[in-house]
C-alpha cells in the first residue's frame, strides 16, 4: 500500500506540472461531494456519498484491479456506540479501463455514489464522523487528498416509522453495481447468471424498489393514431426476464381490450441492455411502446394495462406479489406533431412550374407553339379532333419528362439525392456543369443531342395516329435539348432535397408548363394571335438565364466549401461575386454589352427597363450584407453570418461559451448554444434537467439556414431555446473524422462509418426513418420523442415552432411527473 501510494504521489506531481495550464487552481472546482442519510424501518438507515465529476475528470474505485498505481477511493468511520455498521461500502457507476499500460477502475460519468448502511442505536440525535481520501485525474491528477466530516443522524426513537430526509432520495440510473471486498466481485453483463450469480455480499433486502414502473402520457401521432408508452427502471443488482424469454420464466405486458380500439399493434421494447446468451433479460432500464388505433376519437376513454415481471436476483428469482395495473387517458394525450410534407412537394412543384414556363420562352421552344398548334387543327377533319389530338401531344409531353423523374429517383434513391446535395466533391461538379450551361446560354456554343436520335424519332412521328404523335412529342423533347436541358439538369439537382418523391413532382410540374400550351391554344386557336413574335428577346431570354445560372453555380461552390470547411468563399466574398454578376446584367439589360445572336437594340423597351430596375434594386438590397446585415430575403443561399470574415460586425465581440458547458458546445447566436455531438448533448440536458432538442442539420442545407435567421432568430423563439432546452446540433454532412470513441461503428449497412457526419446521417434514418434536413426532435431522458418531428416545411414559421417548442416543454413536464408505480416482490415460486 505505501508502494503504492508513493507511485501515486510520484506521477500526480509529475502531471500536475506536464499539464500546469489546464490543472484547475483546485480540486474543489471539479470534484464535489455531497452527504445525505436515507432513514428506513428497522432502526436502520443509508449514508448515501455521492461525488459529482465535472469536465471528465473522475476518481477511482475503493478495490483497484492487479498491478493499478492509481489511489482508491477509501471511507473510514469512527467507532462508536450510536450507530453499528452493516457490511461495506457499496459503490456505483466504477468502469475498469487501461490507461498507459495500467489497469485502473474508475468512475467515467458525471457521478459517482457510495452507500454505506448503519444500525441506529442512540435514541437521540448524533453525529457520524467519517474520514475519506480520494484522488482525481484526467489528463493530468491532483495529489490524493484526505478529509473528515460529521453527518448528522437522527435518533433512533421507537423505530416504528419508514421516513426519507427531504431532499436525500437520490435515484441511481444505468449503474453496475461492486460489492467493495477484497475478491473485487463485479457484476458483468457476458451472460444472465454471471451478471447476477458473483455478487457476494448483496441480497433482497439491501434493495427497497427492485423495480419502478413510470406511465406517461400517450402520444397522439395523428387524428386516429395513439402511442402508449412505458418506462421500466430495474435497480442495478437485478435484471430482469424478457417479455420473449424461450426458457424458464419471462415478464408479460398485456394492453387491455376495449370497445374502442379498432386495432392494435404488437408492442415494441426499447432495451437499455439484453443480458444473456441468447436475450433471457434486460439490465437498467426497458422502454414499451404500444401504437393503437381508435374508432372514434369522440368517445375516448382510459385504456388499461397489465405488467407482471419476474427479477433474477443474486441468489433467487423474483415475481411481483400482484399484477401492476397500468392507466392511459387518451384525453390526455399530448399532439406528437407528426404533419405530412406536402407543402414541401407543392413547392417543389411550383419552382419547377416557373422552370417549365422559362424554358417555353426560349428560342428552341417559343416558335414551335403555332407551328404544332397549326399542325393539329390543319391535319384535323374537326376542330374537336384537332383539340383531342393537341392534347393528347401535351400529355405525351409531360409523361416524357415524369418518367425522366421516376427514373432518377428510382436509380439514385433517397439516401444517394441527399448525399449527392451535400457530397462536395458532387457540388462542385455541378458548379462547373451549370458554368457550362450558362456559357451555352450566352451563346458560346449550343448543347444538342446527337442528329441520328432526332432524326429517328422524327422518322417515327410521320407514322401517324398515337403512336406518331408520341414520337412527335418525343421529337420536341430532342429538338429543344440544347434549351430546356440546363433548366431540366437544374430543376432535378434543386429538387434533390425533397426526398425521392421529389425528382417526379419537379418534373411533372416543369412538363405541365411546357405542354400546357400546346393543349390551350389548340382549344383556342384565336390566342395565337396575341403571342409576340418570334426575335430578338428570345435570345435576351437566354442570356438572362445564363446570369442566373452563374448565380445558382456559385451556391454549389459554396456547399462544397462549407462541408470541407475551406473557408476560401465566405460570405463577403460570396456576396461580392453575386453583386458583380447582377451588375453585369444590369448592364447587358441596359444594352451595353452584347453577346453572340444578339440583335442590335435600337431603344430600350419598357418590359427590360422594369426588369434592370428590379435587378438593381436588388444589388442595391445586397451591398450591405458586405457588412454584417442578414439579408432575409435570400436567407439560405449566401454563406451564414457565422462564415465569414467578421461573423460578429466589425466591432462586434464573439459570444462566449460558460466552462460549465461540454466541450464541444458553439455559441450559435442569440443567447443560443448548441453541442455538436448527441451523447455529450444528452448527458448535459440530464445534469440541467432540460428536454434535449435534436437538430439534425447540414453545412450545405439552405432549409437549415433559413429556419436559423428566420425562426431561431425570432424575439419569441430564441429565449425559449436558450433557456428551456439543451439543443444537439448534428450536421450529417460534416466531413470530419469520426471521433475516436466512435471508431469501429459500422451504419445500417454493415459499412464502417469513416465520418462524423456518416455517423449523425445514420442516427437520423434508423431512429427517424427521415434523410431530409432539417428535422427537429425534442427527447426526454430516455430518449422518447414527446413532441413529434418537425422541419421547415411543417414548422418553417415562429408561430408554428414555438406552439411545437411548448408542446415539448409541456411533454417533457408531463414525463418528468409521470404515474409511478412501485411493485411489491417476492421469491419466485
Amino acid at each position: 500500500m505505501f508502494k503504492r501510494l508513493l507511485l501515486t504521489l510520484l506521477i500526480a506531481f509529475t502531471s500536475a506540472f506536464s499539464f500546469s495550464q489546464e490543472m484547475p487552481n483546485s480540486v474543489d472546482e471539479v470534484i464535489s461531494w455531497k452527504f445525505s442519510i436515507t432513514y428506513e424501518d428497522n432502526c436502520e438507515a443509508l449514508i448515501n456519498m455521492t461525488v459529482t465529476q465535472k469536465d471528465h475528470w473522475h476518481i477511482y474505485s475503493q478495490v483497484q484491479p492487479d498491478g493499478a498505481v492509481a489511489y482508491p477511493t477509501e471511507f473510514t468511520f469512527a467507532p462508536s456506540s450510536d450507530y453499528e455498521l452493516i457490511g461495506k461500502v457499496r459503490e456505483y457507476g466504477a468502469e475498469e479501463h487501461k490507461n498507459e499500460g495500467f489497469p485502473e477502475k474508475y468512475f467515467p460519468g458525471e457521478k459517482a455514489r457510495f452507500k454505506q448502511r448503519i444500525k441506529i442505536k442512540n435514541k437521540e440525535d448524533f453525529k457520524i464522523k467519517l474520514e475519506y481520501g480520494f484522488m482525481a485525474c484526467k489528463t493530468a491528477c491532483f495529489p490524493p487528498d484526505f478529509r473528515e466530516v460529521e453527518i448528522k443522524c437522527n435518533g433512533a426513537g421507537d423505530c416504528n416509522s419508514t421516513y426519507i430526509e427531504e431532499g436525500n432520495n437520490d435515484v441511481v440510473e444505468d449503474e453496475n453495481l461492486t460489492i467493495a471486498s477484497d475478491n473485487n466481485s463485479t457484476l458483468t453483463d457476458s451472460t444472465l447468471l454471471a451478471a447476477l450469480a458473483t455478487c457476494e455480499g448483496a441480497s433482497f433486502v439491501d434493495v427497497f424498489d427492485p423495480v419502478k414502473v413510470r406511465v406517461s402520457d400517450p402520444w397522439r401521432t395523428d387524428k386516429m393514431n395513439y402511442t402508449l408508452s412505458v418506462n421500466i427502471e430495474i435497480d442495478s443488482t437485478f435484471a430482469m426476464y424478457a417479455f420473449d424469454n424461450a426458457e424458464g420464466y419471462k415478464s408479460v405486458f398485456t394492453l387491455n381490450d376495449d370497445d374502442n380500439i379498432a386495432s392494435k399493434e404488437d408492442y415494441t421494447t426499447t432495451i437499455n441492455k439484453i443480458i444473456g446468451e441468447k436475450s433471457m433479460g434486460y439490465k437498467y432500464e426497458v422502454v414499451i411502446q404500444q401504437n393503437i388505433t381508435v374508432k372514434d376519437t369522440n368517445k375516448l376513454s382510459t385504456l388499461t394495462g397489465n405488467l407482471d415481471l419476474y427479477l433474477m436476483g443474486c441468489e433467487n428469482d423474483f415475481h411481483n406479489t400482484e399484477s401492476s395495473l397500468l392507466a392511459f387517458d387518451l384525453n390526455e394525450a399530448s399532439d406528437n406533431g407528426v404533419r405530412t410534407e406536402k407543402d414541401s412537394l407543392w413547392l417543389i412543384f411550383f419552382l419547377s412550374f416557373i422552370g417549365g414556363f422559362l424554358a417555353l420562352l426560349t428560342p428552341c421552344v417559343f416558335p414551335m407553339i403555332p407551328m404544332t398548334v397549326s399542325f393539329f387543327t390543319k391535319q384535323s377533319k374537326t376542330k374537336a379532333q384537332g383539340i383531342r389530338k393537341a392534347f393528347l401531344y401535351a400529355g405525351f409531353i409531360i409523361a416524357i419528362y415524369v418518367i425522366l423523374g421516376v427514373l432518377v429517383a428510382s436509380l439514385a434513391g433517397a439516401d444517394a439525392l441527399n448525399a449527392m446535395a451535400t457530397n462536395p466533391w458532387v457540388n462542385i461538379t455541378f458548379f462547373v456543369l451549370f458554368i457550362v450551361f450558362a456559357i451555352s446560354f450566352f451563346g458560346a456554343f449550343e448543347i444538342t443531342l446527337p442528329n441520328s436520335w432526332v432524326n429517328k424519332a422524327d422518322k417515327q412521328a410521320d407514322r401517324g395516329g398515337t403512336v406518331g404523335i408520341f414520337f412527335m412529342a418525343f421529337t420536341l423533347a430532342l429538338v429543344s435539348f440544347s434549351c430546356t436541358g440546363p433548366i431540366v439538369g437544374s430543376v432535378l439537382v434543386q429538387s434533390a432535397q425533397g426526398g425521392i418523391s421529389g425528382p417526379i413532382v419537379a418534373m411533372l410540374g416543369f412538363s405541365v408548363a411546357l405542354a400546357l400550351p400546346f393543349g390551350l391554344f389548340a382549344a383556342f386557336p384565336g390566342w395565337l394571335n396575341s403571342l409576340p413574335q418570334s426575335g430578338g428577346w428570345l435570345n435576351t431570354v437566354k442570356v438572362v438565364l445564363g446570369f442566373i445560372e452563374v448565380a445558382l453555380a456559385l451556391k454549389f461552390l459554396s456547399n462544397a466549401d462549407l462541408v470541407m470547411q475551406w473557408h476560401f468563399l465566405e460570405r463577403e466574398m460570396f456576396l461580392a461575386i453575386w453583386i458583380g454578376v447582377f451588375l453585369m446584367l444590369f448592364i447587358y439589360l441596359l444594352g451595353k454589352i452584347q453577346f453572340p445572336h444578339d440583335s442590335p437594340m435600337q431603344k430600350l423597351s419598357v418590359g427590360r427597363g422594369m426588369f434592370a430596375m428590379i435587378i438593381l434594386g436588388f444589388i442595391i438590397y445586397l451591398i450591405p450584407g458586405l457588412f454584417g446585415a442578414p439579408l432575409k430575403w435570400i436567407s439560405g443561399f449566401p454563406p451564414p453570418i457565422s462564415y465569414s470574415e467578421a461573423p460578429y460586425g466589425f466591432h462586434g465581440t464573439a459570444p462566449e461559451v460558460s466552462d460549465d458547458w461540454p466541450e464541444s458546445t458553439h455559441a450559435h447566436g442569440h443567447g443560443i448554444n448548441v453541442i455538436r455531438d448527441y451523447y455529450e448533448a444528452l448527458e448535459y440536458a440530464k445534469e440541467v434537467d432540460k428536454p434535449l432538442l435534436v437538430d439534425f442539420t447540414g453545412w450545405a442545407c439552405v432549409n437549415c439556414r433559413k429556419m436559423e435567421e428566420f425562426v431561431w432568430a425570432d424575439e419569441n423563439i430564441s429565449p425559449i431555446m436558450a433557456e428551456d432546452f439543451v439543443i444537439a446540433s448534428l450536421y450529417v454532412d460534416d466531413r470530419g473524422a469520426i471521433a475516436e470513441q466512435y471508431e469501429g461503428e459500422k451504419d445500417r449497412n454493415g459499412e464502417v462509418m469513416e465520418t462524423i457526419g456518416d455517423k449523425w446521417m445514420n442516427m437520423q434514418i434508423e431512429k427517424y426513418q427521415e434523410v431530409t434536413q432539417p428535422m427537429y426532435v425534442i427527447l426526454d431522458h430516455n430518449e422518447n420523442n414527446i413532441s413529434g418531428k418537425a422541419n421547415y416545411q411543417t414548422h418553417g414559421n415562429a408561430d408554428a415552432f414555438k406552439a411545437w417548442l411548448e408542446k415539448g416543454k409541456t411533454a417533457f413536464g408531463g414525463a418528468k411527473d409521470a404515474t409511478l408505480i412501485v411493485p411489491e416482490f417476492e421469491i419466485a415460486k
